[in-house]
């Protein structure tokens, strides 16, 4: 156990406690009490103290010290001092301190002791640790003092030096008391330190102050719910405490609330009232909290008229519960309740205003109306706010993708001092990712003072997000060396999983579910749906099956996950299987869901299928179709041939619809060559946004395949005029722990002569298989040997044949990945290739997943 180093007493310019002259001073004394006017003055200044006047009380030692030169005793020190710790009146009682010292009179151990926990409530312990070292160790110290410093240390963070303080004691011959215990029990309640806790505990059994001390049971209570995160033993301390109180039951009432129990925090509660007991503002607020969480708005009403009852609204405890309460459980006009609860509040603080500006920021669309409330508070209420004010204002801000006003409010954090504070660094970290600034997020990560998990997963989601897997990944390995693996959670493993997909890596994808199992996350239903999601998009839907059926819980994004892999690797029978499924376990399918089953039935033309599966969405579930939903349906015609369908489907949508509908359109016009509606739907996308490359490749491409390259032509020179850039094609795959790109006819790779020449061997090899290059998927005006050198450079072929010669497994299927449709060439070759090397390729285009495997695919040609 590490000590914490202190200042010798000597440094740090210690309170006299003996008069510099004894006999002057012993003389003043006498004089004093033998004054007239002591006695009356020295009752006055106690009758104030007693009743809270401590103002009032210090002038009258002010008079007795100052207009009368008289010396207060002990005992007049004593019980002020004592007063101002009472109500927290901190800089009251050093004023007194200041005049103990000033007296010269020699301190007891009472005022000692005082002083003492003076300056540990008001956060000072190197001055708590001063005078208590005074002391000495035998002369003036007792129980009281070591109670005292232990708590001192244990109340200021230096869990470790209570601790110490507490074994210290013991040596010196002292046996703890119930304070005693008590705090050095508090010193324990992390997860680094409970095990002494335990051992503590024990003792307190031993001695008997367990059952007889309400303190300590308080303090048992913390140990297990904070520092081993058992509230069932917390309950077994709280069932055999044979004194309860007001104040223990509200612990644990608010440590179940803390600990995501909500309902069972509402059962205390309420056995706390059969019990006889009294809530307090501290009950109250933890109960509404829990309401908050469950969405309970009829029981957190009760309480709110309790409040009233007790007149208890003035409270900013309380008044910030209700209004998070509300605003997290308003059912019709959002924020209006929350927005009376704090309007009808009688003083506002820093709380309260950051409470209303939170609900705003998290009810959906009123973000505007936080950054509002905001400026009110500044300009109207002179509240400046606090590092969980510039957090809420930050989302609101992400939500908003408003930039500028983002960039405002962290330059205040910076004026404030508060950008580096974690929960303000996180918040700016998430909303550059949202913006897509990931500079200016990384930056936001490296100012902070102490990074944490959130810091950690916010900025590898941030570049998840953002596409940039790689820096996930890395950002992931620093994280490894500076916190290590045991402080990864569910959160940190979805989004490497997620990365991992978009990347299609497999294997790193492997990696991260072996280290997954080993840190104890392999039944996480988070995880579970990542690894269903990581799986089906990197082509292996069988270990995404696997991880689906393994699964103790499932919620509608797990089946959802599952039909979606299904039904990106053509397997729509399963999909609609598992959809089924779904719905007799009683499981409510959302939009995404039914985006999944549509999508399904349109990759193998099951046309009947799927329109009534449409039908159902607001008969059966009562969803309301949108704009995806309905481009699934255009596609699931189109696909299936039935342009003038899709088109009058189109013209009897309830709204207009938007280009990616009429993309839709076209792209099954390009494939049954519809050169007139396609036109069409061009004109369509280009009206909506004349700035869309993609209409016009389309387009390009379909007069090409019909030879009209005039219109080609014209195509073109018009996305030139408008600077409109073509993606280009590119594929890759995953071989020797790395992924590795190609571009068409690329030639950058350290293997390019390799590649080329097992290239020239498939081709000869497949030709005598039956293989013929079809040069009518060449959208270039070139004679034919031309066009059929250029099929070969295509980059999915160059992807396989590198898979072909790399050291990857032999018996593992070859998985390419490729940003575009796959070309009809390619795939007639892939299927001839997994012939001619007995291999399985699995190949994910931009629509879906084609499983070649002993000369056919799994899309039955049909894509």
């Amino acid at each position: 156990m590490s000590t914490l180093p202190l200042l010798s007493p000597a440094k740090l310019a210690p309170t006299s406690h003996k008069p510099r002259n004894p006999s002057t001073k012993r003389t003043q004394l006498i004089k004093t009490l033998k004054n007239p006017t002591f006695e009356p003055l020295k009752d006055r200044l106690i009758r104030l103290t007693n009743v809270g006047q401590i103002q009032e009380a210090i002038s009258v030692l002010d008079v007795m010290t100052q207009q009368h030169q008289l010396t207060p005793d002990l005992t007049t020190f004593s019980v002020l001092l004592k007063s101002c710790i009472r109500t927290r009146s901190f800089e009251l009682g050093k004023h007194v301190h200041s005049k103990l010292n000033q007296s010269g009179i020699k301190l007891d151990a009472i005022v000692l002791n005082s002083l003492i926990s003076l300056y540990s409530k008001c956060g000072d312990w190197v001055t708590a640790k001063t005078i208590f070292d005074s002391m000495g160790d035998d002369r003036l110290r007792d129980l009281v003092s070591w109670s005292a410093m232990i708590s001192c240390f244990a109340h200021n963070g230096f869990e470790s030096q209570a601790l110490l303080t507490f074994i210290e004691m013991l040596r010196h011959g002292e046996s703890p008391n119930q304070f005693c215990f008590s705090a050095a029990i508090q010193a324990c309640c992390n997860g680094e330190n409970a095990w002494i806790g335990e051992v503590i505990f024990g003792f307190a059994i031993k001695t008997g102050y367990f059952e007889s001390h309400v303190c300590v049971g308080c303090a048992l209570l913390d140990l297990f719910s904070k520092g081993f995160h058992d509230l069932e033993s917390a309950k077994k301390v709280f069932d055999k405490m044979s004194e309860r109180n007001s104040v223990t039951w509200t612990l644990l009432i608010t440590r179940y609330a803390q600990m995501g129990h909500h309902e069972d925090a509402i059962h205390l509660f309420s056995s706390m009232l059969s019990s006889g007991f009294m809530p307090d503002r501290f009950t109250l607020s933890s109960v509404v909290s829990a309401c908050a969480e469950l969405g309970l708005v009829s029981i957190g009403q009760q309480l709110h008229s309790w409040v009233i009852k007790s007149d208890l609204c003035s409270d900013v405890y309380i008044g910030c519960s209700l209004v998070d309460m509300y605003a997290k459980c308003a059912t019709t006009e959002p924020m209006k309740d929350a927005t009376k609860v704090f309007q009808r509040m009688p003083n506002h603080n820093v709380m309260s205003w950051t409470a209303i500006i939170t609900g705003y920021a998290q009810s959906g669309g009123l973000d505007t109306s936080a950054i509002q409330l905001y400026k009110n508070m500044i300009t109207q209420g002179h509240v400046f706010p606090n590092h969980f004010t510039f957090s809420s204002l930050l989302k609101a801000s992400g939500n908003l993708s408003n930039l500028e006003i983002g960039k405002q409010i962290h330059t205040h954090t910076v004026k404030s001092g508060l950008a580096s504070v974690n929960c303000v660094g996180n918040s700016l970290i998430t909303m550059y990712s949202r913006s897509g600034i990931m500079e200016d997020a990384q930056k936001a990560f490296e100012v902070l003072l102490e990074k944490n998990l959130i810091s950690y997963n916010a900025i590898v989601d941030g570049y998840v997000k953002n596409t940039d897997s790689h820096e996930a990944f890395k950002m992931f390995n620093q994280m490894e060396e500076t916190k290590g693996t045991e402080v990864v959670d569910s959160f940190t493993f979805a989004s490497l999983l997620s990365a991992a997909a978009s990347l299609g890596a497999l294997g790193k994808g492997e990696e991260m579910h072996a280290r997954l199992i080993k840190s104890g996350f392999a039944s996480n239903q988070r995880v579970c749906n990542a690894l269903i999601s990581m799986y089906s998009r990197c082509g292996d839907i069988e270990a995404a099956s696997r991880v689906f059926s393994k699964m103790e819980e499932r919620n509608v994004i797990s089946w959802t996950s599952v039909i979606t892999g299904f039904a990106k690797h053509g397997f729509a029978t399963n999909a609609l299987e598992k959809f089924d499924e779904m719905v007799k376990a009683g499981v409510k399918p959302n939009e995404v869901t039914y985006v999944s089953v549509l999508s399904a039935c349109s990759h193998v033309g099951m046309v009947d299928e799927g329109l009534k599966h449409f039908d159902s969405m607001y008969h059966e579930h009562k969803i309301n179709p949108k704009m995806e939903h309905y481009a699934c349906v255009v596609d699931l015609l189109g696909r299936s041939g039935f342009l003038e369908n899709a088109l009058d489907f189109i013209k009897s949508m309830p709204f207009k619809a938007d280009a990616l509908v009429w993309r839709t359109l076209l792209a099954a016009c390009q494939v049954h060559g519809d050169a007139k509606l396609g036109k069409l739907a061009a004109k369509m996308i280009t009206e909506q946004d004349p700035d869309d490359p993609s209409a016009y490749i389309l387009l390009s491409n379909l007069y090409a395949s019909k030879g009209e390259w005039d219109s080609v032509v014209k195509i073109r020179k018009t996305m030139k005029e408008r600077n409109l850039m073509k993606e280009a094609g590119c594929s890759w795959i995953e071989a020797e722990n790395q992924s590795h790109k190609f571009y068409v006819g690329d030639t950058c790779h350290p293997r390019a002569h390799e590649i080329y020449k097992e290239l020239d061997e498939l081709v000869m090899e497949i030709k005598k298989l039956g293989y013929v290059p079809d040069t009518g998927f060449v959208l270039h005006e070139l004679d034919e040997k031309e066009k059929e050198g250029y099929l070969v450079q295509h980059s999915e072929k160059i992807a396989v044949a590198f898979g072909l010669i790399s050291s990857m497994s032999k018996t593992k299927p070859i998985r390419v990945l490729k940003n575009l449709r796959v070309c009809g060439d390619c795939h007639t070759a892939m299927k001839y290739i997994s012939v001619a090397r007995g291999r399985e390729i699995v190949v994910r285009d931009s629509n879906r997943f084609h499983h070649f495997k002993n000369g056919s695919c799994s899309c039955n040609d049909y894509w």
